[in-house]
């Protein structure tokens, strides 16, 4: 059989068409794909200025907290080195006898507890307590009270219970003596 020079040439018109038809498809397509990828393009590139923004703004937070920190962590030591590390008992009991030598007022007797655990947000302290039992005319008990209110030694400390009493058994003329009894709290820092 023969094939005639039509029919090649109707053959050969025929797969020309289809190429260009398959080139005019696959075109279309890329055409679309392009179109696709340039608007996310556009809509990205208007999205930069509004990224780099947010990274202005929290890197300037990230800073801002970063000083913040460093403060808190500065108070935080400076808040540390106030409390003592140990409550030695001698130690205070020796501040709180010159203390009441310097106010004028007798101490009379003076006992500590054994210390106990204390836990603050997450942070460990030990606390001890102290009763001490002092006598004197009231100016100078208000100014040993007053002292260990303010004294460096007590920093760390509270005076939860003053108990003031006059003794009624006195000479004819004196006049009675007043007894203080102060419990006084100390903490001290773990670490």
């Amino acid at each position: 059989m023969k094939i005639s020079k039509t029919s090649w040439a109707l053959l050969a018109f025929g797969l020309i068409i289809i190429a260009g038809a398959s080139l005019f498809i696959l075109f279309k397509n890329e055409d679309s794909r392009k179109t696709d990828l340039e608007d996310r393009l556009a809509l990205a590139e208007a999205s930069i200025p509004a990224v780099v923004a947010n990274i202005a703004t929290t890197t300037e937070q990230a800073d801002q907290l970063s000083a913040q920190l460093e403060e808190v962590l500065g108070k935080l030591a400076q808040a540390k080195g106030q409390f003592p590390e140990t409550i030695q008992s001698i130690e205070y009991a020796s501040a709180l006898v010159q203390m009441a030598a310097n106010s004028g007022v007798d101490l009379l007797s003076f006992e500590s507890s054994e210390a106990s655990k204390l836990t603050l947000s997450k942070l460990n302290f030990e606390m001890t307590e102290f009763t001490l039992v002092v006598r004197g005319d009231i100016n100078p008990m208000l100014s040993f009270i007053s002292a260990i209110d303010k004294g460096a030694d007590f920093l760390t400390g509270s005076m939860d219970v003053i108990k003031l009493t006059f003794d009624t058994i006195t000479a004819e003329d004196d006049l009675p003596k007043p007894t203080a009894t102060i419990t006084l709290l100390l903490i001290s820092y773990e670490g």
